[in-house]
């Protein structure tokens, strides 16, 4: 797969089909949107987008109907985008990336300690 982001709209659609856990429809994907609903075309158009980045694939279900599934989880999306912003926006560093967050996202004391207790945790496995 070519790795490339996802728009909003589509990332919606992907969130949508990693959360069902299973395959979908283009009816089932419109039903987990909140009102206003998009239009089933809308759906149907990003559903094939995403089958031409090689996010999404499907097969053939009854009659007329495809079955949608992701090719990638949503962590390993989440993974690359993370690599992605961390070499483009902060020259690699993990510890700037983690240094912005805890200076301009203004993080409670909880996900300080939090990030403390993952980060020894990581240490002491990799020992």
């Amino acid at each position: 797969m070519k790795y490339t982001t996802l728009t909003r709209a589509e990332m919606q659609v992907m969130s949508i089909l990693w959360d069902s856990g299973r395959m979908c429809d283009v009816h089932d994907v419109v039903a987990k949107y909140n009102e206003p609903r998009p239009a089933y075309t809308t759906v149907a158009t990003f559903l094939k987008i995403l089958t031409t980045k090689g996010f999404v694939a499907f097969k053939k279900g009854d009659g007329k109907q495809y079955l949608y599934y992701p090719l990638i989880s949503k962590a390993e999306y989440t993974a690359r985008v993370m690599n992605d912003v961390k070499d483009s926006l902060f020259d690699g560093s993990a510890s700037s990336l983690v240094s912005f967050f805890v200076e301009k996202e203004q993080l409670t004391r909880e996900e300080i300690e939090d990030l403390i207790r993952l980060m020894r945790a990581d240490v002491n496995n990799n020992q």
